[in-house]
């Protein structure tokens, strides 16, 4: 009897669920009220993007882990080196935070290279 089609078709199943599968490198973010948008994109992860997240009390977390602007300023310095042009800033911002708390934000991470910005919004 000869099994090799059923291992052709047993690897090919694995390959498709390793593809098919959802990998995220920030697994755990701090938790937010995120802002409804008028019109939004569906998003797709990218692991060139650094997603930061502004709490409603205007603290600052890459994943689940708070840090200060001058830290986020260095680790967005640090991956735009090591990732290129294509790297990108996502801001999970709470819908009550004010726009005062997400410009220093903004402007550290302009002033260290970034080009590519996204809001992150409930209908994402």
């Amino acid at each position: 009897m000869d099994i090799t089609p059923l291992i052709d078709v047993v690897f090919n199943l694995v390959i498709f669920f390793l593809v098919a599968s959802h990998f995220s490198t920030n697994e755990t973010l701090a938790p937010v009220e995120l802002p409804v948008a008028g019109s939004s994109r569906e998003d797709e992860e990218d692991p060139r993007r650094l997603v930061v997240t502004i709490t409603e009390d205007e603290t600052l977390y890459i994943g689940d882990q708070p840090v200060t602007l001058e830290e986020l300023k260095v680790r967005v310095q640090n991956d735009l080196s090591a990732q290129g042009p294509e790297f990108a800033v996502q801001v999970r911002a709470d819908r009550r935070v004010p726009y005062r708390a997400v410009e220093p934000l903004l402007i550290a991470c302009a002033e260290a290279g970034v080009t590519r910005f996204g809001v992150k919004t409930a209908g994402q």
